[in-house]
């Protein structure tokens, strides 16, 4: 049964540098549980540690890529019931740091993370599609903030990265009125890198995945770190940041190889060092 595996991992690729995680309930549009948060957090934990690891795709299983938390009482067993008619505001922020922490893993990885959007993305799978620093969009994909039908607002990250993706006054719309938005009108807000049908879905993700694989790990992950890090910095305290991290890239051996390559007229062969 899916749920014995509810997220599945394989490692891809020419150098085995892509980590390809599958979200895999297909029967319940891969809606998130307690046991599937808690395997991603430990997934995207050792990720972050891996010097082998490239690039991350994140794709669902069956139709769907992500129908958010499962509301149909297998998300949580744990949650914290009422006593005495009384609410319990302490338990319901600590059962919510159990969800929290499974995305601050993943927005801590240092390499590209690629969602691979096959299906509909509806509430926290909506924020995790925007959570991924790239996108390969399927047209038969569409996207929610279910939250608000629900009368919550997008709490897991949704309020920080959809603003930031989509833009203010479309993330507005959507928050606000929790409307489906199609793929087509996604990938003209620039939620999505590339929309391809279903049948080149698989296909255009995984050449995407190559491509970033090929790539030069070092200054891949210092151009992400430094791209977030310093989002809200004015220029000359961000140009600080640079000035620190580029000896880094310059004493790399890839940063070698790259110039070779460049007055070689070839393709530069990155090995991370």
């Amino acid at each position: 049964m899916a749920d014995e595996h509810p997220i599945l991992t394989e490692r891809r690729g020419n150098q085995n540098g892509i980590l390809w995680i599958t979200l895999n309930r297909p029967e319940k549009l891969n809606a998130l549980t307690f046991p599937l948060l808690h395997e991603m957090r430990d997934i995207c934990v050792d990720a972050r540690n891996d010097r082998s690891l490239r690039c991350v795709v994140i794709t669902g299983a069956g139709r769907g890529f992500c129908a958010g938390m499962d509301m149909t009482g297998g998300a949580n067993p744990d949650a914290p019931a009422p006593v005495d008619d009384h609410p319990d505001p302490e338990g319901r922020r600590l059962n919510m740091r159990n969800e929290v922490e499974a995305y601050i893993a993943l927005k801590r990885l240092e390499v590209p993370v690629i969602a691979g959007i096959n299906g509909p993305a509806v509430g926290a799978g909506f924020d995790l599609a925007c959570h991924c620093d790239l996108a390969v969009g399927s047209t038969a994909a569409r996207y929610q903030v279910a939250y608000v039908r629900r009368g919550l607002y997008a709490d897991l990250g949704g309020f920080w990265s959809i603003p930031k993706i989509l833009g203010w006054r479309k993330a507005m719309d959507l928050m606000m009125t929790g409307r489906f938005m199609s793929a087509e009108e996604a990938h003209e807000s620039g939620l999505t890198n590339f929309l391809v049908t279903p049948d080149e879905f698989e296909e255009k993700l995984m050449d995407y995945a190559l491509e970033i694989e090929a790539g030069p790990p070092i200054a891949q992950k210092i151009g992400k770190v430094l791209a977030y890090r310093t989002s809200a910095m004015e220029f000359d305290a961000a140009m600080a940041w640079s000035e620190t991290a580029i000896p880094l890239v310059d004493m790399s051996q890839d940063f070698g190889e790259g110039v070779r390559a460049f007055r070689e007229r070839r393709d530069a062969n990155f090995k991370g060092r």
